[in-house]
């Protein structure tokens, strides 16, 4: 027993030692460890001794790490080691990077010279090593590369000379235009995509397309992200006399839009250029993701709510209306692209932007609804639905149209009048539908518009004049208004042969004849005054007569004779 309860140990062993020597963490584990050692080892804040140490000491150790790369390539060609290692060269140069923003606020000149400085080694570095592993990466590819890593060097050169006064609505919209010049850069990288994987095919590696060298503008990519926020404590508030804590910073999720949308064009470009229909989807798919940042993340503090307002008022909207706005833009694109999905997404974008304002929401009005987006994504629907013959996409539309018609009616006492326009524009709407189209939704909405052409008319029929006063319509066009329900039902069912439009005429008629009688009735009840009494008494008269009928057997032989009748037509009553 004692052998077989410890034989599975060694193999267990094994397989993480296995796992350990295949993937050889410990380069990732000594980056992190040498730059969290000289981080806490010197200090950053201006002085000229310390912060050069730091920066040749970081240069020091990721020439280390590309020479290690080089060396390995002559030696055996260890793909998985160099391709961590020169991930890893590439994480240095962006800790570089973000690491002298003490040193930018506090000693201008000597920040600019490191990252000058810094961008130029990495750029020696980057094609060194390109060299040196005989890697090769494409102008189509190579030059986007160098232009990130312009954008993490030299824009926050750019903002010193707004540093001076924290207030200054520029330096406030430069830290939120970090991403957009981010997003910038990374469209220079749709020229290679659209060349297609044959563009990197013959690289001098074992790596394939997509991973090589998408892998490499991913880590770039999640960068972008995090210095976007850093960006916003580290050069915002230079002089600390302000005070100011961590949370207290104008970045919010939104900052990131801009950039994610850039992303998202180069997925969907990528999906165009392979023809694959899934990455076209996904990249549409992941717009209300995208969009979801504008809504989350608000603080109360009044830094963050500060710019908040600044940039509704530059933009002329809130962050949610401009990020569905790039939302439309992008899914225009993807549909003369002819992505599919890409008009259900800008109809989509359409209707958000319509309902986008929750603040009015609390007016309980229509004022809420923007009408031109509505109608923009009404029509579009329409449309769509002609082109597609698709009913419940025109049953969409309708019922936007008929919400821009409530819109334009809106005002004090009005809603009355919006519910009886709304509910007359839905019938014509089931009506044309069904008329239009011929599927089984399309044969629900005729139904339907049966069914409200018939509760009209009872309604209309049984109704007192005087509740349509409001209306300000003339009593002769109320009196015909039942009659003219009647008409309409009849010449639909005879244009559709629908056998339901005839029998709601009948049942218009017949509830017109009994809301007439019933107003008779009312009417001679004012005159005389026993009437109740005087009807109860007949109707307990004719119950009576009934059943003195039916005793008689009067009743009985009437049925008799007549199902005689039935059996032999021939048959005549004998005197």
């Amino acid at each position: 027993m004692g052998p077989q309860t410890h034989a599975p140990a060694r193999p267990q062993r094994r397989s993480l030692l296995r796992r350990l020597y295949t993937s050889n963490p410990f380069y990732v584990i000594s980056a992190d460890l040498v730059f969290i050692g000289l981080r806490m080892s010197f200090d950053t804040s201006g002085r000229t001794f310390e912060t050069g140490a730091f920066m040749i000491a970081l240069l020091g150790y990721t020439l280390l790490l590309a020479t290690t790369a080089c060396v390995l390539m002559r030696l055996g060609e260890v793909w998985d080691d160099v391709r961590t290692i020169l991930l890893l060269v590439v994480a240095m140069f962006l800790a570089i990077s973000v690491t002298f923003d003490e040193t930018l606020a506090r000693n201008p000149r000597l920040g600019v010279l490191f990252y000058v400085g810094g961008l130029s080694f990495a750029v020696a570095v980057s094609e060194g090593m390109l060299r040196g592993v005989r890697l090769r990466l494409p102008a189509g590819f190579r030059v986007p590369y160098y232009l990130i890593l312009a954008v993490f060097f030299l824009y926050p050169v750019a903002l010193t000379p707004l540093f001076a006064d924290a207030d200054d609505p520029r330096l406030q919209w430069m830290l939120f235009g970090f991403s957009t010049a981010a997003a910038v850069a990374f469209a220079s990288l749709i020229p290679a995509i659209r060349r297609g994987p044959r563009y990197v095919a013959d690289n001098g590696s074992p790596w394939r397309y997509p991973l090589y060298p998408w892998v490499l503008f991913g880590l770039l990519a999640l960068a972008v992200c995090g210095r976007a926020y850093y960006l916003c404590i580290s050069l915002h508030f230079v002089d600390r006399s302000y005070n100011v804590g961590n949370s207290d910073n104008i970045f919010g999720p939104y900052f990131l839009v801009p950039f994610l949308l850039v992303l998202d064009v180069l997925v969907l470009e990528a999906g165009l250029v392979s023809r694959n229909g899934k990455t076209q989807r996904a990249a549409i798919l992941a717009l209300p993701g995208i969009v979801a940042l504008a809504a989350i993340g608000g603080r109360p503090d009044p830094i963050y709510q500060g710019f908040l307002a600044m940039f509704e008022r530059g933009m002329h909207g809130s962050p949610l209306d401009v990020s569905l706005v790039g939302a439309m833009v992008f899914c225009g694109y993807a549909a003369k692209r002819r992505a599919p999905i890409a008009f259900e997404g800008l109809s989509l974008s359409l209707f958000a932007l319509a309902v986008a304002d929750p603040g009015a929401w609390a007016s309980g009005r229509w004022e809420a609804v923007r009408p031109i987006p509505l109608l923009a994504a009404s029509m579009l629907e329409l449309v769509l639905a002609v082109r597609r013959r698709e009913s419940l996409r025109a049953l969409i539309g309708a019922a936007g149209l008929i919400a821009v018609v409530a819109i334009g009616l809106d005002g004090p006492g009005r809603g009355s009048v919006q519910g009886v326009v709304a509910f007359h524009l839905a019938i014509a709407s089931f009506m044309a539908i069904g008329v239009l189209f011929d599927d089984e939704f399309a044969r629900l909405l005729q139904q339907l518009g049966a069914l409200g052409l018939g509760l009209a008319c009872i309604v209309a029929s049984w109704s007192e004049p005087a509740a349509f006063a409001r209306f300000q319509i003339p009593a002769v066009w109320i009196a015909l208004y039942p009659f003219a329900l009647m008409v309409v039902a009849v010449a639909y069912g005879g244009l559709t042969r629908h056998p339901l439009y005839p029998a709601v005429a009948m049942a218009g008629l017949a509830s017109w004849i009994g809301g007439a009688g019933w107003r008779s009735y009312l009417g001679l009840r004012r005159l005389i005054v026993g009437l109740d009494w005087i009807s109860l008494g007949l109707a307990f008269f004719a119950a009576a007569a009934a059943i003195s009928l039916r005793k008689s057997g009067v009743l009985d032989r009437r049925r008799r004779s007549a199902t005689i009748k039935h059996v032999d037509p021939t048959w005549t009553r004998l005197d």
